[in-house]
């Protein structure tokens, strides 16, 4: 019951609130760690895997305790006080609002100009956009709403699920270090080598529910199906919710897109659909909140066979 009452709040304030830039946020606490212990490690110890594991696991210590030290003083002041801890924790660990304002506005950057548009993907996509066609523009936000919706919605509330605030938190700082570390550059190939496999870790079975979840309830059973697609992505929890979302659709994604200034043609998902349009930005939006309410739905329902259990 505490728990479904830090979800209610979580989702309620976020359904309300969205995400305020200029209050305190998990997402800048990780981030300011990882800029500082980069630095520190780094000088001593290199850019090594060694390094970067000692980055995660003290960045995680840093979060778990100051949780713990604060839901103690919120025990202290009453339970009100810790289940209203707990909700806003949920809150700063999901971001469906901001999600779909995001994607909504590639939309209706497009109704106003192609430029606008381009400006507007380039907001939540990290690829090159000056020389995007309109159906680039849609398939790239119709992409990352998809990805965004495992990572920013499904696996956080799947982690919760499970292990209640501390597992909506550990997958948070684990996502947001393999966002700043987990890429391959030289910078960052060996310093975020595990940040990057501990967020593949943990979002392997969220981004597989996140595809069953997009899928209608007469095509669950027909979901490893789409695995061939799936794999193309080059990660492979990701190309799960891109893949459910194509067939959904019915329209191409992935394909021709620039990067650092060259053409690149990456694998398609759904080939032979037709190319995403306009419309097809604001049908993806209204996937993810069926989604989104079959997820809370399923949560719920589990919640209530465990208690009778």
């Amino acid at each position: 019951m505490d728990y479904a009452i830090a979800l209610g709040i979580g989702v309620g304030l976020d359904f309300v609130l969205g995400d305020p830039r200029k209050m305190p946020h998990i997402v800048k606490l990780v981030g300011m760690l990882a800029v500082e212990g980069e630095k520190r490690l780094v000088a001593s110890l290199g850019r090594s895997v060694f390094a970067g594991l000692i980055l995660w696991l003290g960045i995680a210590a840093i979060c778990v305790g100051g949780y713990l030290l604060l839901a103690a003083g919120a025990e202290a002041l009453g339970h009100w006080a810790k289940l209203l801890l707990d909700g806003v924790l949920l809150f700063q660990c999901i971001a469906y609002r901001d999600l779909v304002k995001h994607v909504v506005a590639v939309k209706r950057g497009l109704d106003r100009s192609l430029q606008a548009g381009r400006q507007r993907v380039s907001w939540i996509v990290g690829r090159d956009t000056e020389r995007m066609e309109e159906d680039d523009v849609c398939r790239a936000a119709i992409e990352s709403g998809a990805e965004n919706l495992n990572d920013a919605v499904i696996a956080p509330l799947f982690w919760f699920a499970l292990f209640g605030p501390l597992g909506a938190l550990l997958f948070r700082l684990s996502n947001t270090l393999d966002a700043m570390v987990g890429h391959r550059t030289a910078r960052f190939e060996q310093l975020g080598k595990v940040s990057a496999r501990i967020d593949d870790a943990l979002n392997y079975f969220p981004a597989r529910l996140c595809c069953l979840l997009l899928l209608k309830l007469n095509e669950a059973r027909h979901w490893r199906r789409l695995k061939g697609d799936a794999v193309k992505h080059p990660s492979f929890n990701a190309g799960w919710p891109e893949a459910a979302m194509a067939k959904r659709l019915g329209v191409v994604i992935g394909g021709r897109m620039y990067e650092k200034g060259k053409l690149v043609q990456t694998a398609e998902m759904n080939q032979g659909a037709r190319q995403p349009g306009r419309a097809d930005i604001l049908r993806a939006t209204e996937l993810m909140g069926v989604a989104y309410a079959k997820c809370l739905g399923l949560i719920l329902a589990a919640w209530l066979v465990a208690g009778v259990l």
